[in-house]
């Protein structure tokens, strides 16, 4: 059998309010593993650096020749990824196109309510895509029969006008055993021209998991890694680092949903960079578990290195905490704040407004509790009700979801959801009010000046902050 060809594609959200931008880390996963399982030969097109996404993708489709195509996408990037899967079906009609990523798994019935799209991985994506590209090459036309694609977990595909999820994958348990991403894939200097998920700026950096899976049960989570925690050892992490910081990066995003989920691995972690003599700047950007972060865990970020830390908070209401799954102690994540602006580690944090069922006052005092810790950043999002999540049933049980939503809303930053109980117009006077309430305030411009990894950008990210992420201003293409 002759070793396959594929081409991956990350799609683009077409209008979006934040500056940064990420390599794809997930495809540049499933590029490694497809190499390593069958000697594939892998192309990735971000098209994010590209004016004409649906040209590029068709551009690389022609020069390549694969036998399958896989384009990843998050809920906002859906419209990108239907145009580029129409522009390759027309012209390949043969090819075979498979959607992944967090849109066709939270929502596979709106995405493969598109002819143009074949199937859809859903969930953790190295084994099922794998799987299923050997499948298109060993069955030839056949692979598109039902009995054939049904044996492959993980999968959901069209049949007889329905949408047919085959059974649930068990998760890859031993994260050690997978390759590191395909970076030579990629130029991923690029992305140090724009910054990244965390806020500290441009930078030489790349990005890496070191786990996967969040034992919690948070009504809004997407939970595209299941509920059992899995951890990469010590070992691998400080390894890849290394290996990270030979290719050019000082500093490191780690993605993953609570890093420190277990102290004692977290702490090890840190300690073998440290032995190792390796000092890259460590940012979190999806957020830390703050009730479980330790002194000791904040003293080992401190010693490393640390270019910022996320605490997602989502709101200050004992009630809403429990609606959400959340289950934070409020006093313990004030505790970690104050660790770690006591050690002058530059620390941002997560909140929601506008949830259901949510009281003026409980927005309020989330605003509050923003505004009179020492966070050096806040974020207040608008909460997000994506398909398949429990959080989406409460906004339709609540008759607060838009009857014109359309994914390109999926925004976090003044989106069209607001399920609490205050008015639309309150609701956004309330939002701005959290921003403004929170930024105009000289002692905190002077500890983010102070503190900040880097502060060359800090105008631009002023002005991007209050035009984009405190407004209500819907941006157009999506």
């Amino acid at each position: 059998m002759k070793r396959p060809v594929i081409l991956l594609i990350k799609s683009r959200a077409l209008a979006v309010k934040t500056r940064g931008i990420t390599p794809p880390l997930g495809l540049l996963c499933v590029a490694a593993y497809l190499r390593k399982s069958q000697g594939a030969s892998v192309r990735v097109l971000d098209t994010v650096f590209e004016a004409d996404p649906a040209g590029a993708a068709l551009r690389a489709a022609r020069e390549i020749e694969p036998d399958v195509i896989g384009v990843s996408a998050l809920t906002c990037e859906a419209a990108c990824a239907h145009r580029i899967a129409a522009a390759l079906k027309a012209a390949l009609p043969g090819i075979p196109v498979v959607f992944g990523g967090p849109y066709p798994s939270s929502d596979p019935e709106l995405a493969l309510g598109d002819p143009c799209v074949d199937a859809a991985v859903t969930g953790e994506g190295e084994e099922t895509f794998n799987e299923l590209v050997r499948v298109i090459a060993g069955e030839g036309p056949r692979w598109r029969e039902p009995g054939t694609l049904g044996a492959v977990a993980g999968l959901a595909f069209m049949q007889e006008g329905a949408v047919r999820r085959t059974g649930a994958r068990a998760p890859i348990e031993d994260l050690d055993s997978l390759p590191t991403p395909a970076w030579d894939l990629i130029d991923y200097r690029r992305y140090w021209r724009r910054g990244g998920m965390a806020s500290v700026g441009k930078r030489p950096y790349l990005t890496m998991f070191t786990s996967r899976g969040c034992p919690y049960r948070c009504v809004f989570c997407h939970n595209i890694f299941g509920k059992t925690f899995r951890a990469r050892s010590p070992e691998s992490v400080a390894g890849e680092a290394a290996e990270l910081m030979r290719l050019g990066a000082g500093d490191i995003e780690i993605l993953d949903d609570i890093a420190n989920y277990r102290q004692e691995r977290f702490d090890r972690m840190l300690e073998l960079m440290l032995e190792r003599g390796l000092h890259p700047a460590l940012s979190f950007p999806n957020g830390v578990r703050a009730d479980l972060l330790s002194e000791s865990s904040v003293d080992l970020l401190k010693k490393v290195g640390t270019g910022e830390i996320s605490v997602a908070v989502e709101t200050a209401s004992p009630r809403l905490q429990k609606l959400l799954r959340k289950n934070i102690s409020l006093d313990k994540v004030s505790r970690a704040i104050d660790m770690m602006a006591a050690r002058r580690i530059f620390t941002r944090g997560f909140f929601m407004l506008g949830l259901p069922t949510e009281t003026e006052q409980e927005i309020r005092a989330t605003a509050r509790f923003a505004r009179q810790s020492r966070l050096h950043l806040a974020l207040f999002f608008t909460p997000n009700p994506y398909p398949g999540t429990e959080l989406y049933t409460m906004f339709a049980e609540a008759g607060k979801l838009p009857a014109a939503a359309r994914p390109g809303d999926y925004d976090y930053f003044g989106s069209a959801f607001n399920g609490s109980q205050v008015t639309a117009a309150l609701y956004r006077r309330l939002y701005r009010q959290a921003y403004y309430g929170f930024y105009l305030n000289p002692l905190r411009a002077m500890r983010i000046a102070r503190d900040r990894p880097r502060w060359s950008d800090i105008p631009a990210r002023a002005y991007g902050l209050f035009r984009n992420m405190a407004s209500f201003r819907r941006l157009e293409g999506n």
